[in-house]
């Protein structure tokens, strides 16, 4: 420890601190010349000290210190409980969500191998494999050879998935109702009329109301898609052939129903779709001809829609048809479309729209045909099916025709193999007032 007298042997600008707090302490005690050597470090401390001789300095310091480290010991305490419960919480989530994955990967993996196993049997015309494959699956005809066999749950639920997510306006924006049980056919009882509100006097017999409702009946019919694939395909290995199955008839089974529930005009034993059902509201262009369709022809197909069905109405048309109406302006001169912005979906109108090739493109449109849909179609439309319950051949000998119409594949000549699926649908206009067709020409010409 230094002492006094070892400080003031010191030059003052050679003090440590020391020794300069110890000077200061005896400040009283030191000689005239002392006390002139180190003036400075004693009169620092007395500009330090107030008039109760604490230095507001040092308890500055003192305070700034004790309190810089009782609040960073504070943060750290807060910071590591917000840590640790932050942890806790990614440790809870991760593991649910470990848990939640493993069960879906090992829904996904036994749906896989059951799909896998079809295939193979299938290929392999492994009839008692087959059959044991579909065993279960309600009370449908009996799987063989002639029909085709049952197609394992797993399979056409993931041909119906993508069917609806990649593939099929339709499946996404109709209602969809199985069907359950034995036949073709089911009855839907719809809505015909409201209740009725009176208003009553005093005493006044009340007066009984009750809503009307239509009955319609639904039948199914059978879509077949066939797809053709080279022994070759079917013989890799490192082809995932259930994915590329669900895949080509996802696509085959939407786009087909797309034309016929859209579009269709009952030929061939089809259906009329909505586009040309009689029941639906009608509206007419200003100026006959699709090239010549402008912005209020569009507005007027709302003011055509009751209100209870405006809320999920949207616009139907073809790709090619939204290219005019992105070029279409309101009397203000604003553009009437709108392209979708982050989560936005895309305008027309301040209506969210939907695009289909199943409807005609403007060069295709002669004039008085129906091209353009408003409405909503969760509500006008009833779309079901034998879920689970398509079936699936094996064509090794055909000849088949190719999609243009013109093509024949000689199955066996070419060695091919083909398979065939076939589903049972159905489909109803239910509320016809809930949709609007726009036609292409002028209203006194209809």
């Amino acid at each position: 420890m230094v002492t006094l007298k070892e400080a003031l042997a010191k030059n003052e600008a050679d003090l440590t601190a020391e020794e300069k707090t110890l000077i200061q302490q005896h400040a009283a005690e030191l000689s005239e010349e002392e006390k002139t050597k180190f003036a400075k470090t004693i009169a620092e401390a007395e500009d330090d000290e107030d008039e109760d001789g604490i230095s507001e300095k040092k308890l500055k310091e003192l305070l700034e210190k004790n309190a810089g480290e009782s609040v960073e010991k504070k943060v750290k305490e807060i910071e590591n409980v917000i840590i640790a419960k932050f942890f806790s919480g990614v440790t809870e989530a991760r593991k649910k969500a470990i848990e939640e994955g493993d069960v879906r990967d090992a829904k996904q993996k036994k749906a896989d191998e059951k799909s896998r196993e079809f295939m193979k049997a299938l290929l392999s015309k492994d009839s008692v494999k087959l059959k044991a494959i579909t065993t279960g699956t309600g009370t449908t005809p009996p799987d063989d050879s002639q029909a085709g066999y049952l197609i394992p749950q797993e399979l056409s639920t993931e041909i119906y998935r993508i069917a609806e997510t990649q593939y099929g306006l339709a499946r996404r924006e109709m209602k969809y109702m199985p069907f359950s049980g034995p036949g073709n056919e089911r009855i839907i009882p719809v809505v015909g009329t409201g209740v009725s509100i009176f208003i009553n006097g005093e005493k006044a017999k009340k007066q009984a109301t009750q809503p009307k409702f239509t009955r319609v009946i639904q039948s199914l019919k059978e879509l077949a898609a066939i797809v053709p694939f080279t022994e070759q395909i079917l013989e890799d290995s490192a082809i995932n052939l259930t994915t590329l199955v669900a895949t080509l008839f996802a696509e085959a089974i939407a786009k087909f129903e797309d034309q016929q529930f859209l579009a269709g005009d009952g030929s061939g034993g089809g259906w009329t779709g909505v586009l040309n059902n009689a029941s639906v509201q009608v509206a007419h262009q200003s100026v006959s001809g699709a090239a010549n369709l402008i912005a209020d022809d569009l507005l007027m197909m709302q003011d055509e829609v009751p209100t209870s069905a405006l809320p999920g109405s949207k616009y139907y048309l073809n790709r090619k048809a939204l290219t005019i109406v992105r070029k279409l302006k309101d009397l203000n001169g604003n553009y009437i479309y709108q392209r979708p912005s982050d989560k936005l979906p895309g305008v027309i109108f301040d209506y969210p729209y939907e695009l289909s090739d199943a409807l005609p493109a403007p060069a295709d449109v002669a004039v008085g045909d129906p091209w353009i849909i408003f409405g909503n179609l969760n509500q006008a439309c009833v779309l079901g099916d034998k879920g689970g319950q398509m079936r699936m051949k094996l064509l090794t000998e055909a000849t088949i025709t190719d999609t243009d119409g013109q093509t024949t594949i000689n199955l066996a000549e070419q060695d091919m193999v083909a398979l065939r699926v076939a589903e049972r649908v159905g489909f109803n206009l239910v509320l016809p007032e809930a949709i609007v067709v726009l036609k292409s020409d002028e209203e006194s010409g209809s």
